[in-house]
Parts: C-alpha cells; sequence; structure tokens
C-alpha cells in the first residue's frame, strides 16, 4: 500500500522545499523590515552655562567609528565659555547605536555616549570640566529617540 501525501516526498526533494521555504522567508522578512536609519535630531542652538552654534549640517563620520553598519551623520561645532571648543558628532544607526559606541575608538579629550539609536561623540578643546559636563546633559537631554 503507498502512501500519498506531502510528508512521504523523497529526501532531497524534501531538502529543496525546506530550502526554498526558507528563501522565501527570508525575502519577505527582508522586504518588510522597512529599518532605515533615524532623521536628523533637533540639536539646541545653545546650551547652558554659554554653549552656541552657528550650524548644523551632514558630515561624514567621526574618525574611529567601527566598521560595519554605515551611520547617517551630522556635525555641530560649539563654541563656549573661556574660548572652549567642542565638534559634535551625531550619527544615526538603523540597528541601534549601542554597540558602535562600545566598539568606536576612545580618544584624549573625547567623550561618546548613545541614546537609542543615536551615537554622540564630542571632542572639545580647553574651558572647565564643569562647563563640559553642563554640555553634555544639555546634548543628552536633546535626543529624542
Amino acid at each position: 500500500m503507498e502512501r500519498s501525501n506531502l510528508f512521504s516526498v523523497g529526501y532531497s526533494q524534501g531538502l529543496k522545499l525546506i530550502l526554498l521555504f526558507g528563501i522565501l522567508l527570508t525575502l519577505m522578512l527582508a522586504g518588510c523590515s522597512g529599518i532605515s536609519t533615524p532623521p536628523q535630531p533637533d540639536l539646541p542652538v545653545s546650551i547652558s552655562p554659554g554653549w552656541s552654534t552657528n550650524g548644523y549640517e551632514s558630515s561624514a563620520p567621526p574618525d574611529g567609528l567601527p566598521a560595519g553598519e554605515k551611520p547617517v551623520c551630522w556635525k555641530a561645532d560649539y563654541t563656549g565659555p573661556a574660548g572652549a571648543v567642542a565638534e559634535t558628532w551625531v550619527c544615526g544607526y538603523a540597528h541601534g547605536a549601542f554597540d558602535a559606541m562600545q566598539r568606536a575608538r576612545a580618544a584624549a579629550n573625547t567623550v561618546k555616549f548613545y541614546k537609542g539609536r543615536y551615537l554622540v561623540i564630542v571632542r572639545w578643546n580647553g574651558g572647565k570640566r564643569a562647563d563640559m559636563m553642563a554640555f553634555m546633559r544639555g546634548l543628552l537631554g536633546a535626543l529624542r529617540e
């Protein structure tokens, strides 16, 4: 007596069906994901005590970011009290910035932090530590996911 149903196909035919199903499922998931890089966040024009910027525009990623997912980046140059300068990059990642923050190269006078899908890198020169910390708090508070 011969059984005829979906599960009685030959071994090689079954593997082909499983492979085809896997490929179709992968293509469907990739097409439906809709994951893209986040939009340019609104950064403040000024941050207390006395930090201000003249512009904020698209930029190439800063040196020291890890290889892998390519972010979209923006840069703002802030000037602060006592002639302090803070080059500020905000980079948006489609899949979150935590991994990039951990693997980004450390450097002197550079702070890196993330919030959701945004990685922020600030390179500063001059000024007091307390003014720099207030600047960082202002940036962190301005980022919205």
